[in-house]
């Protein structure tokens, strides 16, 4: 397990160093050839729409009539999860695994979670009996819980163009170059020596 996670951080640092090549290299170009680093950037940038997925994505799907139809299945699912939740964590819940993970002072949170889970697996439980005896009770719950939420607005807004940033950092080429440009040399200079000889 240590070789495992001796690979992933020096993996990760290289990667780092890499990228602060990367940094130097834009930091550089930003100071002395700004007009390369535009010619760049719009030849790297596309623009990909998401029209076409949020017409499939953004409309109402209704399961009403495959849970009514098949409610015996779906009623015996539900209970027999929500019982086996209820069993593993009143029954088999291992206090002394669990201490291994949770840091001193949080286990008032441990317990919340716990309680959440038992009085939801419980609620489950019986909305799944429900289900399975007698489903049309849940119907009135059902119509005035449906409710349909459209996310045309969210993805106007965000489905668009912005520019602000590349203009701001062309406007203002020298300042951005000089601060990616010594953010760069040092994470180059940091790594280098994490990675070539050793922690310091």
């Amino acid at each position: 397990m240590s070789l495992l996670s001796d690979i992933l951080r020096q993996s990760f640092l290289g990667f780092l160093w890499v990228g602060s090549i990367a940094g130097i290299l834009l930091g550089a170009g930003l100071l002395f050839r700004p007009q390369c680093v535009v010619q760049l950037n719009q030849y790297l940038s596309r623009w990909v729409g998401s029209d076409k997925l949020m017409v499939l994505l953004d409309r109402p799907r209704w399961i009403e009539r495959l849970m009514y139809r098949h409610h015996r299945l779906v009623g015996v699912g539900v209970s027999v999860g929500a019982l086996v939740v209820l069993y593993t964590f009143s029954v088999r819940y291992n206090l002394r695994v669990v201490s291994a993970f949770v840091p001193h002072g949080y286990w008032w949170l441990v317990d919340a979670l716990i309680g959440i889970l038992l009085l939801g697996s419980a609620l489950a439980a019986l909305i799944g009996l429900v289900v399975l005896i007698r489903p049309s009770l849940l119907r009135d719950i059902e119509l005035s819980a449906n409710r349909w939420i459209s996310t045309e607005a969210v993805h106007a807004v965000c489905n668009g163009m912005n520019f602000s940033l590349e203009q701001s950092l062309i406007r203002h080429h020298h300042v951005a170059g000089i601060s990616i440009l010594s953010g760069s040399l040092y994470v180059l200079v940091v790594l280098g020596i994490a990675l070539f000889r050793g922690p310091w």
